[in-house]
This record gives C-alpha cells, sequence and structure tokens, in this order.
C-alpha cells in the first residue's frame, strides 16, 4: 500500500510540475491596425515597444536588457511590449524556442503584416524597417531609437528620462 501512494504521488508530482512549465506571452496578430492602439495612449505610464526579429542578431542580443527593465520597473507606470516580424512560419520553430530560452515574461506580439510598407510609417514616417527598432513612449511625448541599445545603461538612461516627465 506505501509503494502504491508513493507512487501516485510521484506520478501527481510529475504532473503538476508539467502544468508550470513556462509559456510566453505570445499572440500572434495578423494586421497592424490590431496592435496600432499601443502606440496612442494617452496616460502617465511609459511605454516602451520594441520592434525585433529571430534573423537579426542585434534584436536578439538586446531582448535581456528589456525583460530586465521591466523587472526593475515593477513598480513604476511602465509596461514593455515586443513586436517580432518574423515570417508567418517561425513562430513554433524559431520564435517560441528563443522566448523560452530567454523566458521572456512581456507581452509579445507576433505581427504577420506583410504590408511594411504602410504600418513602418504609421509607426514614425521615418523609420523604413530596420531593426531593431523601438519606441519609448508616454504621453504625448515619443522617441524614436534605430539599432539595438548598447547595454542596460543606455537604456535605463531613456527610461528614467520618462519617468520624469
Amino acid at each position: 500500500m506505501k509503494y502504491l501512494l508513493f507512487t501516485i504521488s510521484f506520478v501527481f508530482i510529475g504532473f503538476s510540475s508539467c502544468k508550470n512549465e513556462y509559456k510566453p506571452d505570445l499572440t500572434t496578430v495578423k494586421e497592424f491596425s490590431t496592435i496600432e492602439n499601443l502606440f496612442k495612449k494617452q496616460n502617465d505610464t511609459v511605454y516602451v515597444i520594441n520592434f525585433w526579429a529571430t534573423t537579426c542578431p542585434p534584436c536578439l542580443k538586446e531582448m535581456p536588457l528589456f525583460e530586465e527593465a521591466s523587472k526593475k520597473h515593477i513598480n513604476d507606470k511602465f509596461q514593455v511590449y515586443l513586436v517580432n516580424i518574423d515570417e508567418k512560419g517561425r513562430r513554433e520553430k524559431h520564435i517560441v524556442p528563443f522566448l523560452k530560452k530567454l523566458k521572456i515574461n512581456n507581452k509579445v506580439f507576433a505581427l504577420i503584416d506583410e504590408d511594411m510598407s504602410s504600418w513602418t510609417a504609421k509607426v514614425n514616417p521615418e523609420w523604413y524597417g530596420a531593426l531593431p527598432y523601438t519606441v519609448i513612449y508616454k504621453g504625448k511625448n515619443k522617441k524614436y531609437f534605430f539599432g539595438a541599445f548598447k547595454g542596460e545603461d543606455e537604456l535605463e538612461k531613456e527610461i528614467q528620462s520618462f519617468l520624469k516627465l
């Protein structure tokens, strides 16, 4: 009887640990218009929106910076959104494993809108689609960043400037 209870307990613990498996907060978006409102929030929260792809080494290198910023500013009015623009078929084989590897907890959108020239102009008319690309804003104050942040200090400096507004 003890052996049976031990076996049942072991199986139950095994199934319980499967339920706790990390799962990224990833939503596939077919049209930019679905997430366009992320760029128009008029409140006192600082928003960081980063465009990235798994085929972009600088994007992958800076990804942990956004995760650390979210942890550091958990008690501030601060939100990070990560917008992946990989091709449609890369979600399960490339995007999800990368997010799992880094245990990314920020909200991630997999944008598969192929009309890139249309929606990049809505983000910033001067953006031609090069990655990585980041928008930081609070209310009507916006700043655009072409290329990767070189380190946590550089990103933190920009975040602080918006938190103080």
